[in-house]
């Protein structure tokens, strides 16, 4: 197998994850797009960090005593909606492109591993998965805020929001209330 990218650029793990679209069970998307963020930006440059920090990772794991990636096989996909080329993309935009690219990559029977940017990402990426899953998958939220505004700074598609647009999909929080 070749060592392969769809831009040529850097690769996930870089030589320890050798494997092209049509071999790899994995595909990082990585998804450099910054528009609503509020404080401290720069999580525009995020997928790129996270690919070259991964160029330092082991492709072998202690625990399962085997080279996972190597058997599934990691692609990683060319940015998509990316706010260093198209400054003016808007976040309905970006989440077009993301849901049409995350559901085309989902057809093609990928694991698909979004990196952001900003995480209002998010919501194209479940909406894909809800699009294509049958069955129930639970989406996970590690974050130091709830995102659950109804809209913040004049949209409904901001950063502070994206949970909110993830529970109106019909996911429901996982609290006390819930169980109660």
């Amino acid at each position: 197998m070749l060592l392969s990218c769809a831009t040529g650029s850097e690769q996930f793990l870089g030589s320890e994850a050798i494997a092209t679209y049509a071999t790899a069970k994995a595909v990082i998307l990585p998804i450099p797009y910054e528009a609503t963020t509020t404080y401290r930006k720069g999580c525009e440059t995020g997928p790129a960090a996270v690919i070259t920090a991964s160029q330092q990772l082991e492709a072998y794991d202690e625990e399962l005593k085997r080279e996972t990636c190597l058997e599934v096989g990691i692609y990683t996909h060319e940015a998509i909606a990316d706010t260093r080329q198209q400054p003016q993309l808007s976040a309905e935009e970006m989440l077009a492109v993301t849901t049409a690219t995350v559901s085309r990559l989902i057809a093609d029977d990928k694991f698909v591993v979004a990196v952001g940017g900003e995480h209002a990402i998010t919501t194209g990426v479940v909406q894909a998965y809800q699009q294509a899953l049958s069955e129930p998958f639970t989406v996970v939220q590690i974050d130091a805020h709830g995102d659950m505004r109804f809209e913040y700074e004049g949209s409904h598609h901001n950063h502070a929001c994206v949970m909110r647009r993830v529970l109106e999909m019909g996911f429901r929080k996982s609290d006390r209330q819930n169980y109660d």
